[in-house]
């Protein structure tokens, strides 16, 4: 008996919300990119990109000659296996993109185990974020100095500003830096401003913190250099914690 073909399609770009809060999944005009010609008997296994990547179904591909190919025995699962899942369980994480997956059988035994392993799609619990006494608590405790306008991770202007809890902590970030909060090996809000921070001029270092100008409402934070009441969009916004230089992260911005 030939060991059938096993391969990973990954959805479009462009593909359709997944309602990750009911765990109900929407296929509707979604696009799949497979990595060769679909041929009888192989089976492919589905993974879609909610918050996480996660397998949402595996099918067994029926091709007759001078037919086109379709689905058979298809296995929809009672809840998506999420990418951390692999890792956590082999040591070995989904590809990011489609491809013909080398022993297949290995990876099918592994799905077939984990599918009622009890790990949810949106891994960690960011109801924290969502609860809206805390998050009012936490900005009257803040006093407004973490909303600056600016992602506190990225240090874009969002759209849409979440509000982010670490405990009693209060930031304020973008979609994308919120998901990367979120994510099951996730850096902390202070580990990924670091990150995008822009390098010092004078020494190289990225240990940078944005320069607070106009009348804070309420006290501020040692490690927070105050600019003073007259706002300049030309002068500095940034200042280096290694040597103390005060510089320009970047192109002032024109409305």
């Amino acid at each position: 008996m030939t060991t059938p073909r096993v391969l990973l399609t990954h959805a479009s770009e462009g593909e359709p919300v997944l309602d990750l809060a009911t765990g109900e999944l929407s296929y509707d005009g979604m696009g799949w990119h497979f990595p060769a010609q679909l041929e009888d008997g192989d089976v492919v296994v589905h993974a879609a990109r909610g918050r996480r990547t996660a397998v949402v179904s595996v099918a067994t591909v029926v091709r007759r000659p001078g037919e086109p190919a379709y689905y058979a025995g298809e296995s929809l699962l009672t809840r998506p296996v999420p990418e951390v899942a692999f890792w956590r369980a082999t040591g070995r994480a989904l590809p990011t993109r489609s491809v013909i997956l080398r022993d297949g059988d290995r990876w099918l035994g592994d799905i077939e185990r984990l599918r009622f392993v009890a790990v949810p799609w949106p891994v960690l619990d960011a109801s924290a974020c969502a609860d809206a006494a805390r998050v009012q608590r936490a900005v009257l405790e803040d006093d407004g100095v973490a909303n600056t306008g600016r992602c506190a991770c990225c240090r874009r202007r969002p759209t849409i500003a979440h509000p982010h809890l670490d405990g009693a902590a209060l930031s304020f970030v973008c979609d994308r830096c919120h998901d990367t909060l979120h994510h099951p090996f996730g850096p902390t809000v202070a580990a990924l401003a670091a990150h995008h921070a822009p390098v010092c001029p004078r020494c190289g270092s990225r240990d940078a913190v944005e320069i607070l100008y106009g009348m804070p409402p309420g006290p501020v934070p040692d490690d927070v250099p105050i600019g003073g009441c007259v706002v300049d969009p030309t002068g500095p916004d940034m200042a280096c914690r290694t040597c103390g230089h005060w510089f320009r992260s970047g192109p002032v911005d024109v409305a």
